[in-house]
């Protein structure tokens, strides 16, 4: 708005345009007013209406003191413009703020300002145009986490929902079971209402017979009634058969296996199942470089590494090789020397017939025979031919086990290599602790026990 528009402050002279303003005061006056406003406050400073109020403002001292004075100082020190009250030697009344600052008048850094605004305004620009690329950088990496986030929601929502239809699925299997097996051991549950029914009809044909003379002349009638009585005294045997039977069976009994005290290990695992953990993305040079086995299988490296993630309470690991059977020997005493007491290990077999697998522990191998367990249940062995992994299945079993004559051996002989490791062997039968019975799946063999011959063997330490 146009100031010079503006009218006296004084009522009675509202339709007079005002030509000064105080701005102490904050009045707009005309020439009369501003005879009688000068006498009476010597100290305001008055301005000449002739700018917009904000630039007017914008002169003035900004001090939450209000000093009401015209800026004509700047203050090097706060890099702040300052009144002279601001700067005044004499401290108190709100004055003096900028005392013991660098000062200088504002028309003597008008020049290096107006270097700095065009410097800056450069500058400016340029960081807005990064920003503007870090931000929509920034954006699209919020958009792929986004995606991600709702791409993991749908998986676990899938998964459990899977879960719950094989659940229903089960539940209405057993439940089907239940009334098949008791009409299988004891009777039909219509058997009942047919039992209630038959006296009536027994007692009718009883009353039809006694007529029998009658329907003498009547064959039709005669071969209906006959076929009647005949019917009832089978279902008459029938329901004798069915009550010796009961009887029979009166002490066995159908029960639901297992029983609910042995559902508590399922119902925990189940309380449990599932976790949201973050885990660092994968070290592209923190691949198998030296691997054989692998080679440039980025997908197996991918996978172990997420498995071996899953299993351990971390968010990063690393890979070093410290045996490899083409260079440090084929005999398990080479094993030992390189692997023992390593801590946790990551162990890769390829055999003659390309068979590819393997096994992680946390535990350390030794020289000496002797079963370790693994209370962590961190320890598995996994297929990379079926991209396949194997948690233990019997958690009181060993994780590994140590023998000098032994190269690298798992659960109860789940798979091994023996004193010269180019010969292996595999377990599939009740006493192992990751394969389930007469599943070879490792070696691709089928019943409870293979040999194989072994290509390379790789051992890495894992660095959590």
């Amino acid at each position: 708005m146009d100031l010079q528009k503006k009218k006296c402050s004084l009522k009675e002279h509202a339709d007079i345009n005002a030509n000064i303003y105080c701005k102490k005061c904050e009045i707009y006056m005309c020439s009369k007013c501003e005879i009688h406003h000068s006498k009476l406050f010597e100290n305001h400073q008055n301005f000449i209406v002739n700018k917009n109020i904000e630039d007017l403002n914008d002169e003035f001292c900004q001090e939450e003191t209000h000093h009401y004075y015209k800026l004509e100082y700047y203050c090097i020190t706060h890099e702040k413009l300052c009144c002279a009250a601001c700067i005044a030697k004499m401290k108190g009344k709100n004055n003096g703020q900028h005392s013991e600052c660098k000062i200088s008048y504002i028309e003597d850094i008008k020049e290096e300002k107006k270097n700095g605004i065009k410097k800056n305004i450069k500058l400016l620009e340029e960081l807005s145009s990064k920003f503007n690329e870090s931000f929509n950088e920034i954006k699209k990496i919020y958009d792929e986490i986004n995606e991600n986030k709702e791409k993991l929601k749908l998986k676990i929502q899938k998964i459990f929902t899977n879960i719950r239809n094989i659940l229903n699925n089960r539940e209405d299997e057993l439940l089907d079971n239940i009334n098949k097996e008791f009409e299988n051991i004891y009777f039909k549950e219509n058997i009942i209402k047919d039992i209630e029914k038959l006296p009536n009809k027994i007692k009718s044909s009883l009353e039809k017979c006694k007529n029998i003379d009658e329907m003498e002349n009547n064959i039709y009638k005669l071969i209906k009634e006959s076929a009647e009585i005949e019917n009832n005294i089978n279902i008459i045997n029938n329901i004798n058969t069915n009550i010796t039977n009961i009887y029979k069976s009166i002490n066995d009994e159908i029960k639901f296996i297992p029983e609910e005290y042995e559902m508590n290990e399922f119902i925990d695992s189940i309380k449990t199942f599932g976790k949201i953990r973050l885990m660092n993305k994968i070290n592209g040079d923190n691949k198998f470089k030296s691997s054989s086995i692998l080679k440039n299988d980025n997908d197996s490296f991918e996978l172990i590494t997420n498995w071996i993630l899953g299993s351990i309470d971390e968010k990063e690991i690393k890979f070093e090789l410290i045996f490899k059977m083409s260079k440090n020997g084929n005999k398990s005493e080479e094993f030992h020397k390189y692997c023992d007491d390593k801590g946790p290990t990551l162990t890769l077999v390829k055999t003659t017939k390309n068979k590819i697998f393997g096994g992680f522990t946390p535990l350390n191998w030794k020289n000496k025979g002797c079963g370790i367990k693994d209370p962590s249940n961190q320890t598995f062995i996994f297929s990379l031919n079926l991209k396949k992994k194997y948690n233990m299945i019997n958690k009181k079993g060993n994780g590994i086990y140590c023998a000098y004559n032994f190269g690298p051996n798992f659960g109860c002989c789940d798979f091994d290599l023996k004193e010269n490791m180019k010969n292996g062997e595999t377990y599939a039968n009740q006493y192992c602790n990751f394969l389930s019975n007469n599943n070879l799946e490792l070696t691709g063999g089928k019943g409870e026990r293979e040999n194989f011959d072994t290509e390379e063997l790789e051992v890495y330490k894992v660095i959590y």
